[in-house]
């Protein structure tokens, strides 16, 4: 299970619990960019509840998508987490 709730104009908050597959790391990225597209200078606060290692094809998903999530952190300032 993955949530990300927007909890304020400027925090996130993400639970994070079980492992992540392939589509599952595709909709979570797309979900976290949607989620912080309004987001400057931001937060998140992370709940980790018996999480796993990502499959290995989620991995590749995830840094296939690098330069995006180094796009979100710099527009965000540098989301504080």
């Amino acid at each position: 299970m993955f949530s990300i709730k927007q909890t304020g104009m400027d925090r996130l908050d993400i639970v994070m619990s079980g492992k992540l597959d392939t589509e599952g790391m595709k909709m979570v990225l797309d979900e976290l960019v949607r989620k912080s597209e309004n987001i400057e200078n931001g937060t998140m606060l992370y709940d980790v509840i018996d999480f796993h290692l990502p499959s290995l094809g989620a991995i590749v998903i995830e840094f296939s998508r690098l330069p995006l999530m180094f796009g979100l952190i710099k527009k965000s300032g540098a989301l504080r987490c």
